[in-house]
């Protein structure tokens, strides 16, 4: 019997409500939409860590940060003695790859793959970047801000300042092409790491404006609650006007779109070699984004927008075509269900997820999620109907009747009607996860151990704030090339001021934090930076 292929995508901050076909029909996405119809979608599907890094250890590694130590995006080595599932799979036989973003640490680990091409979001050296070398063979090896501008912009709709076929999304297809025609006759395992439709949204002409006049979603209402700041802040965007908000809106689902029509060449290429039906494709996200939803921008929050992702799985001998699941799924159950159609035996007490297929899936009664560490960190459990969150930033409890209150907004907990039994369940359970998955000293006694700073600050690190604080710091100011600090600023301002038809809007604690790092970074008077800004009153 001949070995099936897997071919792995995982987009980067693509929030679930983004393929038309799973009920969502603003979308244009014919390709994905194809993917649905053929495949079995998961419409329940979760991050167990909505943050790059964290959920994408926890996908690769089968286990959560107790076992691999990521709980955030810092900097921690991963124990190699973790099975991995491209280890797995390349010590049994097939030949594996990795080609986009991969968010490892360092940059070229390559934790079992046989092959690793990267496109990370922010590269430090042009050696170990094969994207930065394409752009430096192509002629644009003096651009830096090749995925858009970051520090202040972020959340802004932006110019590409290359030309469209040189774009990231495009040079993955290209490549992934390219591999499958030359790997077509072996088992593989191909893992494409799309950066988009993360931030920033850098747009060609052809796809800007293509949602202008679809019938798009509101976001959800705004309801900050503790830890977060509650009153207006220019930091969340509060003041932008309503068009301004839409064209924010429009630019990141123009890039999905834009990962719609590179995933489309990759399909192609599989037909194109016979083996599009013996290839098991799994679709899915390392976390979403939360657009506006509650007056919130970013991920790393543990509300739907931030936490639901898509899954769908094409594979016709084991996923009825057009099926749809309506179970708990989540990127933990990913590695156990390549074992499991690989015929690979390992131990499943060593993995913390359950295979998706249907003859040997365990229906989850309960879904969880967590992320980071201190006073930044919370946990989450959900049944069908309820979700309860416990931030350890003061204790703050909250339980939602998602049947009944989607947009997460009014707290049960309190109220005469809550449903006691729901909660002492919930709560219970995210305790249990906690001592399991969480970081070592969180609970004592069977107790949550709480922070006593109980609200976070303005202009925190982890405030899904429209302006993250961490956009500002030297570390997101492109310095991969080789010439003068002089040079790079020039080149920072270049770019700066290309990326925008007009001079963007600037919070004052914003644009403090920029000129600080600029002068910083490249030891520049940030004088001609100023003159590119205004300030939002």
């Amino acid at each position: 019997m001949k070995k099936p292929n897997f071919l792995i995508i995982l987009t980067d901050q693509q929030r679930f409500d983004t393929l038309a076909a799973a009920g969502f029909p603003w979308m244009k996405t014919p390709n994905l939409d194809r993917l649905v119809h053929e495949g079995c979608l998961f419409k329940n599907a979760y991050t167990t860590n909505p943050i790059c890094v964290p959920a994408r250890y926890d996908m690769l590694t089968g286990k959560t940060g107790r076992a691999h130590g990521h709980f955030d995006n810092a900097s921690i080595l991963l124990d190699e003695n973790l099975p991995t599932f491209p280890r797995e799979l390349s010590a049994h036989g097939w030949r594996t790859a990795v080609l986009g973003k991969c968010h490892f640490n360092p940059p070229t680990a390559h934790h079992g793959y046989d092959e690793q091409h990267l496109m990370e979001e922010i590269p430090e050296r042009v050696e170990d970047d094969a994207y930065l070398q394409y752009l430096k063979t192509n002629g644009y090896g003096d651009l830096r801000n090749i995925h858009g501008i970051r520090p202040l912009l972020y959340h802004e709709a932006q110019k590409a300042l290359i030309p469209e076929e040189h774009l990231g999304p495009n040079w993955l297809a290209g490549r992934a092409e390219e591999w499958i025609d030359q790997n077509s006759d072996q088992p593989f395992l191909l893992t494409l790491g799309w950066i988009k439709p993360h931030p920033p949204w850098n747009i060609p002409e052809s796809k800007k404006g293509i949602y202008a006049d679809a019938n798009l979603p509101e976001p959800l209402e705004r309801s900050r609650d503790l830890p977060y700041p509650s009153e207006d802040s220019d930091l969340y965007g509060d003041f932008d006007s309503t068009e301004e908000k839409r064209k924010i809106r429009e630019a990141y689902l123009e890039s999905v779109t834009m990962v719609d029509e590179a995933f489309g060449r990759v399909l192609a290429a599989l037909k194109r070699n016979g083996i599009l039906d013996n290839t098991v494709i799994i679709y899915t996200a390392d976390h979403g984004e939360m657009l506006q939803d509650k007056g919130f921008y970013q991920k790393t929050l543990p509300y739907d927008s931030a936490c639901r992702i898509p899954l769908v799985v094409r594979y016709p001998e084991k996923f009825k075509p057009g099926s749809v699941r309506e179970e708990f799924a989540d990127l933990l159950d990913i590695f156990p269900t390549l074992l499991d159609i690989a015929g690979i035996r390992l131990d499943r007490a060593v993995l913390d997820g359950e295979s998706l297929l249907s003859n040997s899936s365990v229906k989850r009664k309960i879904q969880y999620a967590h992320s980071c560490q201190g006073r930044y960190r919370w946990i989450m459990t959900r049944d069908e109907r309820y979700k309860y969150i416990y931030y350890f930033a003061g204790g703050h409890e909250y339980l939602y009747d998602m049947q009944n209150d989607p947009a997460e907004k009014n707290n049960l907990l309190g109220l005469p009607d809550c449903p006691q039994a729901v909660y002492a369940k919930l709560k219970t359970e995210a305790i249990r996860r906690e001592q399991q998955a969480g970081p070592e000293g969180t609970v004592k006694d069977g107790e949550f151990l709480p922070d006593a700073q109980g609200r976070h600050p303005s202009f925190d690190w982890n405030n899904g704030e429209k302006y993250p604080r961490w956009c500002f710091t030297p570390g997101h100011f492109q310095q991969f090339g080789k010439k003068s600090p002089a040079e790079e600023a020039a080149l920072f301002l270049k770019e700066f001021s290309a990326s925008k038809d007009e001079a963007p809007h600037c919070p004052s604690a914003a644009k403090k934090m920029l000129l600080e790092a600029y002068s910083k970074v490249w030891g520049c008077d940030p004088a001609e930076l100023e003159k590119l800004l205004t300030i939002k009153s």
